[in-house]
């Protein structure tokens, strides 16, 4: 022990011995809940469990886990006693070396795997067969996702043949009302996407925009007008809505851009990766020229 020099590492002693608990569970439990607290990650984010092995101190298991950003994975070690009651994070530095920095590698982008998002079960616009797919979390309240959509407008109309836009609702509970337009927006695609698409456009309208903020059965009765006026079912649309057909669209949605986690919108997807810059013409020329 007098070789290991901890530099940038602290010890937290731990008094929990869950009854009911193996021991190898306990002390990946314990590696994952103090990663969690003393690196405060985010509830959400999901902490997964990698490797665990005898460590270079003696009398330490080395606990390797993997913390799932959006857009990146970022490896993260533990050393815990045998007993489960110490734990050391941090730089653990043997004979010069960092190993514990060499043991958790380096973080690497996430990828991930298009089917998780049940592209079958929501509106596309563009082309259904192109090579690049955006998936956008998106919501109607959020000023944001209406400057979004203004740009992806464009893009679709400069790029018809090579963009398939996949629309995903995440209401976000601190925007009132933003549910209930979801709601009502998906309660219109059991008409057929055209139907969502007129709906959704009316909500990023200027026009929408102003209607958005009045009372939710002012809002239902402009969508029911706008569906009456292009010839759609609008007895359809009620029976969708009044029997929570929208909502359970909705809630689904939610449920999988939770898994990720989407944390605001607008979040975009651009096959597989997760954009934390800017999306402009550059990022997508970037994709279109891969």
């Amino acid at each position: 022990m007098k070789k290991i020099i901890a530099g940038a590492t602290f010890l937290i002693l731990f008094l929990l011995s869950g009854p009911g608990f193996a021991q190898e569970d306990k002390i990946v439990r314990i590696a994952i809940e103090t990663v969690r607290v003393h690196m405060r990650i985010p509830r959400e984010m999901e902490v997964r469990f990698v490797e665990k092995k005898k460590s270079p101190i003696p009398g330490f298991y080395s606990v390797k886990l993997l913390i799932l950003a959006p857009d990146r994975e970022i490896p993260a070690i533990a050393y815990v006693d045998e007993a489960g009651e110490k734990v050391i994070l941090g730089s653990l530095i043997i004979k010069g070396e960092n190993v514990a920095a060499k043991e958790a590698g380096e973080p690497r982008p996430r990828k991930f795997d298009m089917g998780q998002f049940e592209l079958e079960k929501s509106p596309i616009r563009g082309n259904p067969g192109a090579k690049l797919t955006i998936v956008e979390f998106s919501n109607f309240r959020c000023s944001y996702c209406q400057l979004s959509w203004a740009k992806m407008e464009r893009m679709l109309e400069n790029h018809p043949q090579m963009i398939r836009y996949v629309f995903k609702h995440f209401p976000l509970q601190s925007l009132q009302g933003a549910f209930e337009l979801s709601e009502i927006a998906a309660s219109a695609q059991v008409l057929g996407d055209g139907a969502f698409w007129m709906i959704h456009d009316f909500f990023f309208s200027p026009e929408g925009q102003v209607i958005i903020r009045e009372d939710v059965n002012i809002v239902i009765r402009k969508v029911e007008a706008i569906l009456r006026e292009s010839g759609f079912n609008v007895k359809v649309f009620q029976t969708a809505l009044e029997q929570g057909r929208g909502k359970k669209r909705v809630m689904e949605d939610m449920a999988i851009g939770n898994k990720i986690p989407v944390t605001g919108t607008p979040a975009l997807i651009i096959n597989g990766d997760f954009i934390k810059e800017e999306f402009n013409e550059k990022v997508l020329e970037r994709y279109l020229r891969k």
